[in-house]
Parts: C-alpha cells; sequence; structure tokens
C-alpha cells in the first residue's frame, strides 16, 4: 500500500493526533482533506499545504453537517483513506453523568464517525477500494474510572468497527482500529469536559479528574507523532492489521485482559 499520491480525509485536524497524521501524509506528497471547527487553523493547514490541503469546517456532532463533508469532500476529487479522528471525552462517574451529556459524547465520538463511513461506503464499493482507520482508545479495551462515558462511546465504536470490517472486505474495503494510549496533545485540556452533577460521595474520582490527568499526558504521555508513524506503516504493508496499538502504556493492560479473557475461556 506504498503512496501515491493518496488522498486523505481526516477529521479534526486541528491539534494532536489529527495535525500529525495530516502533516505526515503531506510530507509524502499525499493530498489531505481535513476538517476542523476553526477557521483560522485550517486556513493555515491549507497554507502549509502546497496546494495539496483543503480545509473544510465541520462539527462533527451535527448529522446533517457530516452528511454534507461527505459530499464536500469528494467533490475535490476521489477518496482513498478516511480517518475518522475528531473526538471527545467527559470526566465523571458513571452515575454522574447526565444521559444527555452521554448522548452529546456519542455523537461526536459514535454517530459521527458512523455517519460519515455510511457516506463514504458508497463510493469505496464503487471503486472496489477504500481504507477506513478508527482512532479509538486504550479506553476502548478497557473500563477506567471516571471516564465510564467515554470508554462506552469507544467500546461501541469498536464493536461497529470489528463488525464493518467483515461486512466490507469482499468490496475491497478495509478498517483498522487505533487504539492509542498516553498521547502528549490537548485532549483532556482541551477535548474533556467534566460531568455537570457531581456526587459527594465519588469524591476519590474528584482528585482524579482533568487536572491530574493533564499531569500525566504532561510527562508520561508519547508524541502525537508516534501515533502517525504507527498508521503510516501499518497502511505501507502488505495487509492492513484489524488492530494498532500504540504507546508501551497500553500493552500491560492488553496483555492483563487477554490473559483473564483465555482464563474465562478455560486456555
Amino acid at each position: 500500500m506504498t503512496s501515491n499520491g493518496r488522498r486523505w480525509l481526516i477529521t479534526g485536524i486541528s491539534s494532536g493526533i489529527g495535525a500529525a497524521l495530516a502533516k505526515a501524509a503531506l510530507a509524502r506528497g499525499d493530498h489531505v482533506i481535513g476538517t476542523g471547527r476553526d477557521t483560522e487553523t485550517l486556513a493555515r493547514f491549507e497554507a502549509d499545504g502546497a496546494g495539496r490541503a483543503t480545509g473544510l469546517v465541520a462539527d462533527m456532532s451535527d448529522a446533517r453537517q457530516v452528511a454534507d463533508l461527505a459530499q464536500r469532500a469528494l467533490a475535490t476529487g476521489p477518496i482513498d483513506i478516511l480517518v475518522n479522528n475528531a473526538g471527545q471525552s467527559l470526566f465523571g462517574a458513571v452515575e454522574e453523568v447526565g444521559l444527555d451529556e452521554a448522548r452529546a459524547l456519542f455523537d461526536v465520538n459514535l454517530f459521527g464517525p458512523w455517519a460519515l463511513t455510511q457516506a463514504l461506503l458508497p463510493h469505496f464499493r464503487e471503486r472496489g477500494a477504500g481504507i477506513i482507520v478508527q482512532l479509538s482508545s486504550g479506553c476502548g479495551l478497557n473500563g477506567t474510572p471516571g471516564l465510564g462515558a467515554y470508554c462506552a462511546s469507544k467500546f461501541a465504536l469498536e464493536g461497529l468497527t470489528e463488525t464493518l470490517a467483515l461486512e466490507v472486505a469482499a468490496f475491497g474495503i478495509h478498517a483498522m482500529l487505533v487504539e492509542p494510549g498516553a498521547i502528549a496533545t490537548r485532549f483532556i485540556s482541551h477535548g474533556t469536559r467534566e460531568a455537570q452533577a457531581r456526587i459527594a460521595d465519588y469524591g476519590f474520582l474528584s482528585g482524579q479528574g482533568k487536572a491530574v490527568l493533564d499531569d500525566y499526558y504532561a510527562t508520561a504521555a508519547s508524541p502525537p507523532e508516534q501515533v502517525a508513524d504507527a498508521i503510516l506503516t501499518a497502511l505501507d504493508g502488505k495487509a492492513l492489521p484489524p488492530r494498532l496499538l500504540v504507546g508501551e502504556d497500553m500493552r500491560g493492560p492488553v496483555r492483563q485482559k487477554a490473559a483473564a479473557l483465555a482464563a474465562l475461556a478455560g486456555a
């Protein structure tokens, strides 16, 4: 799957993993259509793209904008790779998170990627080719106290993508889940909200909220370029892996869960 002027649609290119991946793809001579909500950031993205970058304003929580996004992206030319990267998080115990807050989170993390994937699948099927990259998380594999809603949205994205890969393989379409550990981005400081209602009995979680996560990400997280490099390496391989773990902090928890599941199955 070597690069040959491929055309990408990457959501959420304003910062973090999306920005790093868009920059790396452009550096290889590819074309990138990137989405965001800030027009100034998108204008800089286009200016730095040497004529191969297109910025489109889109709110991934708005189903109408997502449907329109697919058409605007395809109007610029065929799409080879869709990367559903845009996402948000929400901190609060399961009991504390309001259902409206959870639905808003799912709109961005699950239904936005679902809608955009649906909108592009006819294009991919007609071409007999296409790659869908879904940015999941370590929280899509293991539950984390205080991040139950976020974990639920990523667990759902994982199940959706596993099923999607089985359904579209016969059309020459491939799907890959990317599961990063802690990555040094603005995701916690800018992309994570706190539940509006707090319950005193969950005070032990309050001391482990955004401030603590910010400190951890500032000292122990891997750079977003590591995720971008891992994605590009996977795309350049002979066969696209169904899952891509990124970050040493992911390996221990995955081994533990795998061992627990193996023990449950009597292996």
